[in-house]
């Protein structure tokens, strides 16, 4: 057997989840040494390595040859006919960390920086990855390790340190609409303090903040990208660049199927990005809802304590707003309806959603107060103006143009599905709540947000009266049959509870 040998790429016409897997003939695993059940390291023409799994076939490729997913060609940037290197790989040493782990025993910072190292390249499989998981996450977990664990997401992926004055702000999500970031981004970014916003696609939800702002331009950038970005407008809205705590990607995916998440893994995955994206002052969203992802206000007193615990570590300054909420900020639920109501906000437009505009002008105003931009007690006086005034608007069509988007876009140009369906009220009464999961599980329904076009939008919010017959909220889908699942789903899950 030898310790090194090549083959030649061939693209292979699939797409392979989880786990990263290369195919060898039969013949050519014998003549290697090689088992299904081993890995390999894989370097390319252009010094790119990672650790992939080993798939026998007898058909899909030639001995002398290797099969890559083309989910891994385009990762690694290879071509059919390339050169390839491989390395058989021996048990990674993390595995006796991750042993000891489920044992209950602690980890030094060392130890559980070998274990991100060897997740991140994967040198360890999902099974790997599941057990560590499940032994710090779903088990007692100290602050330190805590601590080590947030340091070790940073330091394997890149880092940038743009300066003192960088702001940033995260919301711990579940609750329906609040896409207040964008607005947050264009106020503060022109105040001249940096807000490099990375953000997340939707999990769980019709729409995660990068799924909206898709609406509006793209969102995905390398890193080098990222830095000509902030240095053009000291902003940006990005879904994140490849190699940003990159362990993060890899944790969620292997974890998403679980129906919660615990606390420690939802702030070291939020903290993780902001130091690694340099944030010197943060503030944390973390609206509190039974059916939201933060369902209790002692659930989020832990969520403050251990934010303000990483804080002090990391040398940021973090303020934790958490509040209970009756129902979804803004109006539009799913991508296109969510980014209409940014929009509105920025234009000004009579139909703006004004708890929206309310709350990302409050946010705007605690982060140029803590940057120091603004004297305390001004800080929202000074973001409501500079929305009325039309800056904020201008700051983020420069944003839109940056990011590949169309700066010239207007709120009611937005497009949204063409079969629409108004829900009319049964009965007078109040609003008295909006439930929360019931309008994320129709929203779902209706194609959000993988059809960034559907989803709801709200006609009536909380403390409003209605007549029988008024419209409670429109529908939209991009045909009947998606329209069908929606009214499906919404007989089960009915959105508006009214006294």
């Amino acid at each position: 057997m030898m310790d090194h040998f090549q083959l030649e790429a061939v693209i292979i016409d699939a797409e392979t989840d989880g786990d990263l897997y290369v195919f060898l003939h039969n013949q050519e695993a014998k003549k290697q040494g090689v088992r299904s059940v081993d890995s390999l390291m894989v370097e390319t023409p252009n010094h790119q390595s990672i650790a992939v799994e080993v798939v026998l076939t007898n058909s899909l490729v030639k001995p002398r040859q290797v099969g890559i997913p083309e989910n891994l060609a385009r990762r690694l940037k290879i071509k059919p006919g390339d050169i390839l290197d491989f390395e058989l790989l021996n048990t990674p040493s993390s595995v006796k960390f991750i042993a000891r782990r489920l044992r209950g025993e602690e980890l030094n910072y060392p130890e559980i920086y070998q274990i991100i190292s060897d997740l991140v390249s994967y040198r360890l499989n999902d099974a790997m990855v599941a057990f560590y998981l499940a032994s710090t996450f779903w088990d007692t977990l100290s602050l330190d390790e805590i601590f080590f664990l947030t340091k070790a997401m940073v330091e394997t992926g890149e880092k940038f340190d743009f300066g003192a004055n960088v702001a940033d702000k995260h919301s711990t999500g579940g609750l329906a609409g609040n896409r207040i970031t964008p607005i947050i981004v264009a106020i503060v970014s022109s105040f001249g303090v940096l807000i490099p916003k990375t953000s997340s696609r939707a999990v769980t939800s019709p729409a995660g903040t990068a799924d909206t702002f898709e609406v509006l331009a793209p969102v995905i950038f390398s890193v080098k990208e990222v830095r000509k970005l902030i240095k053009k407008n000291k902003g940006c809205v990005i879904w994140g660049a490849v190699d940003i705590a990159s362990a993060d990607s890899r944790i969620i995916r292997v974890a998403h199927q679980l129906p919660e998440e615990p606390i420690p893994k939802l702030v070291t995955s939020i903290m993780a990005k902001k130091v690694a994206m340099g944030a010197r002052y943060l503030i944390i969203d973390v609206p509190v809802n039974p059916t939201a992802k933060v369902k209790t206000l002692q659930e989020a007193d832990e969520i403050k304590s251990l934010f303000l615990y990483l804080g002090k570590r990391f040398k940021i300054k973090v303020k934790v707003i958490s509040y209970y909420s009756f129902g979804p900020v803004g109006r539009g639920i799913g991508p296109a309806l969510e980014a209409r109501d940014i929009i509105r906000v920025m234009q000004r437009k009579e139909e703006r959603p004004l708890d929206l505009e309310k709350k990302g002008v409050y946010y705007a105003g605690e982060l140029l107060e803590m940057t120091g931009r603004i004297t305390t007690g001004k800080g929202q006086e000074e973001a409501q103006k500079c929305l009325e005034s039309g800056r904020a608007w201008q700051q983020l069509q420069k944003i839109i143009k940056a990011q590949g988007g169309n700066p010239n876009i207007d709120s009611e140009d937005i497009q949204l599905g063409k079969i629409v369906y108004p829900l009319r009220a049964t009965q007078k009464g109040q609003v008295r709540m909006i439930e929360n999961q019931d309008l994320t599980w129709v929203a779902k329904s209706l194609g959000a947000p993988a059809t960034k076009k559907a989803g709801v939008y709200l006609e009536k919010l909380p403390g409003e009266l209605v007549k029988e017959g008024d419209v409670l909220c429109h529908l939209y889908a991009s045909s009947q049959a998606r329209l069908n699942i929606g009214l499906e789903a919404l007989r089960d899950h009915p959105i508006y509870l009214l006294d």
